[in-house]
């Protein structure tokens, strides 16, 4: 037995509901996400079992357990630099607990990644994971796209009704987010930058890639563009002048940029929410 399983005697922890058999379930199916959610990292799972710890503990204490206020002492006990801390720690010793040994007693991400190893002896299926991850990836980018939709529809209105752009209010958005090397005027498709694994061969692709049918030498004009010509295609769109009087060509304007940013940041977008611990 480890210290996870010794606390989970120690203060008869029980599983979350009647879908898991124990603790040692639960933490199992929530990792490996065989119970039909997403898989959850050693982190998320290490803060929910300290979690059921340090209820139990308050609960032989006499002291609310009410969530809010759990999740709330339960980051100042474990972050010895919380400046809430000497507080808490003269509170919880009003109800006979010493702070710095309640943090002793919660399990580190290590203990609970060696309960997993050592004790359930269970593995995560990669492949499970990976297409959990892709899935975020896409439901981001469509949630960006949407959102920029939204926008722009907003704007469209009054660029019928000033007669700056006749029936603009019947015409079909559509948004397409684009990722920029910034070595040089690349510029690609969020979802051709995934597919293949790169946004920039010359300058932002791992030294390891080679050449395949699924990751070409060159790309096309369907895939990315670059703002070496002199046509307005070939412009660089994220920085057009926006000083002008027309209250619609400057939210336009406006919009444009923002979607820029967007693509800029896509990658470290992508980096969050695919992050596993």
């Amino acid at each position: 037995m480890c210290k996870v399983d010794d606390l989970i005697e120690e203060y008869g922890l029980t599983a979350p509901g009647s879908d898991y058999d124990s603790i040692d379930d639960y933490l199992a199916q929530r990792w490996t996400g065989s119970d039909g959610r997403s898989p959850e990292g050693y982190k998320k799972l290490t803060d929910w079992f300290n979690k059921r710890v340090l209820k139990a503990i308050y609960e032989k204490h006499g002291r609310s357990t009410v969530s809010i206020h759990l999740d709330r002492e339960y980051n100042v006990i474990i972050n010895e630099d919380n400046i809430q801390r000497t507080e808490l720690a003269a509170d919880l010793e009003g109800d006979g607990m010493d702070i710095d040994e309640l943090k002793k007693t919660l399990v580190s991400h290590g203990t609970i990644r060696s309960h997993f190893k050592n004790c359930l002896e269970v593995e995560k299926d990669t492949q499970a994971s990976t297409k959990s991850s892709s899935n975020s990836r896409e439901k981001a980018i469509a949630s960006a796209k949407r959102m920029a939709s939204s926008k722009t529809q907003d704007i469209l209105p009054d660029l019928t009704e000033t007669g700056v752009v006749p029936h603009a209010d019947e015409a079909i958005i559509d948004v397409e987010i684009r990722l920029k090397c910034p070595e040089c005027d690349t510029r690609v498709p969020i979802e051709d930058a995934i597919q293949r694994g790169y946004i920039c061969k010359e300058h932002m692709a791992d030294s390891q890639i080679t050449d395949s049918p699924d990751n070409p030498t060159t790309d096309s004009s369907d895939n990315a563009e670059s703002d070496g010509g002199t046509t307005p295609e070939h412009q660089d769109k994220s920085k057009l002048n926006c000083n002008t009087s027309s209250k619609s060509l400057f939210a336009i304007c406006l919009l444009s940029q923002a979607l820029a940013i967007i693509g800029e940041q896509a990658p470290n977008l992508i980096d969050t929410i695919t992050y596993t611990a």
